[in-house]
């Protein structure tokens, strides 16, 4: 096998030799994160997922990039690859300009000559948040940390490459990859810890189960759809209601042995933020809606789904 090269089957086996020729190839940068694993699971269901590891692909050095994509053969592209951690971008902006930046608009570049069809995927924390209202696509995106910077940078870096590409913005992402609020609420309440959750900063929480589901619509049926796409379930949330509505559905599910009541924080309580979070950055899925021809999902209906899925099966 090549080191850091993974090609995943409908078995579920991991290989680097492709043994379904007729389906078409998918590459998905970033297959082992939050979104980018569920998108591998999601497709593997129908293409042949390409998925490069930074022994082959290493977005931390954009001039290698084009070679790299150069050996490959894919039909579609999908990024979710990013630093995303905004203190970690704080303290070597740089490295976020390199990765979510500059790499992104090469890997954009490749597509565009190849005429395949390239899904980038993007933040909420493009917009400042100073307001109260839900963000559009056509609303300023005036990013207030090295982070937003870096990924609205990649935006205009992937559009003006390939301008039929799509930009896909989400935000606080949950779902079978785990390590999001739900698992976090869940496991300190398991264990008896302070349940202090920010209630001064709102967003939607979005299921990454869905956002494969759009994705899969938009790279062929609606693939003619370009520009800015806002994906997020419907609602809005602060990180405290995010938590609770989590506790509630856990005890309701049998996950936890009583119900937990949260209290909030402020974002001013978090001197150890490194960088700046913008307050208010709830996105207007309007566009989305009328693309799909139905109205997404509440994030509480979808968020139990996912909570529902935690529960261990007895074995039989």
């Amino acid at each position: 096998m090549n080191a850091g090269f993974l090609i995943a089957r409908g078995s579920g086996a991991v290989c680097d030799v492709l043994v379904m020729p007729d389906r078409p190839r998918l590459l998905i940068l970033g297959a082992t994160g939050r979104l980018g694993g569920t998108l591998a699971a999601h497709f593997v269901r129908s293409y042949e997922i390409l998925a490069p590891g930074r022994q082959i692909l290493d977005l931390n050095r954009p001039e290698s990039v084009a070679q790299a994509l150069n050996d490959l053969d894919f039909d579609f592209a999908i990024n979710a690859a990013a630093v995303t951690s905004p203190d970690v971008c704080e303290d070597d902006p740089a490295l976020a300009m390199r990765v979510n930046a500059e790499s992104s608009g090469v890997v954009a570049n490749v597509c565009a000559s190849r005429g395949v069809r390239f899904i980038h995927v993007s933040t909420d924390y493009v917009f400042a948040g100073n307001g109260c209202v839900f963000l559009d696509e056509k609303a300023p995106a005036q990013p207030v940390n090295a982070y937003g910077r870096s990924k609205r940078e990649g935006e205009k870096a992937v559009l003006k490459a390939c301008p039929e590409a799509l930009v896909a913005r989400v935000s606080w992402l949950f779902g079978p990859q785990g390590g999001g609020v739900p698992e976090t609420a869940i496991q300190r309440a398991r264990e008896g810890l302070p349940l202090g959750f920010i209630e001064d900063k709102w967003s939607v929480p979005t299921s990454t189960v869905d956002i494969a589901r759009w994705l899969e619509r938009l790279l062929v049926e609606l693939a003619s759809v370009s520009g800015l796409l806002h994906l997020c379930n419907a609602g809005v949330a602060t990180w405290r209601d995010y938590a609770q509505v989590s506790l509630d559905l856990a005890h309701q599910h049998g996950l936890v042995g009583r119900c937990h009541a949260t209290h909030g924080l402020r974002l001013r309580d978090f001197p150890q933020f490194k960088a700046a979070r913008p307050p208010f950055t709830v996105m207007n899925n309007a566009r989305l809606s009328f693309l799909l021809g139905e109205t997404p999902r509440s994030w509480q209906s979808v968020l139990e789904e996912h909570i529902v899925s935690l529960i261990v099966k007895p074995s039989a």
